[in-house]
């Protein structure tokens, strides 16, 4: 399994965005550091792109650059608190 070393330093901001991306509580999914957002495509149906445009609308920021997905590299880049 990948390390969690960097997804800890956001444990909070994790939680509240899986919470409003994907509807998910915090236990009811695992992230690791090597996680992204195709981990998670068809929770509700969404497809990428239906993730790329809730996360535009919930945070106010374009992610569909970050070819990788990764979901630690896009809590860096919305500039969501956790070093």
């Amino acid at each position: 399994m990948a390390s969690t070393t960097g997804i800890e330093m956001f444990e909070e901001a994790a939680e509240d965005f899986m919470l409003r991306i994907f509807s998910l509580e915090a236990g009811d999914y695992l992230i690791t550091d090597k996680s992204s957002l195709r981990d998670f495509k068809g929770v509700d149906g969404m497809t990428v792109t239906d993730i790329h445009q809730k996360i535009r609308d919930e945070f106010g920021q374009d992610v569909s650059d970050l070819e990788s997905g990764n979901l630690l590299e896009i809590f860096i880049n919305l500039g969501i608190p956790g070093l």
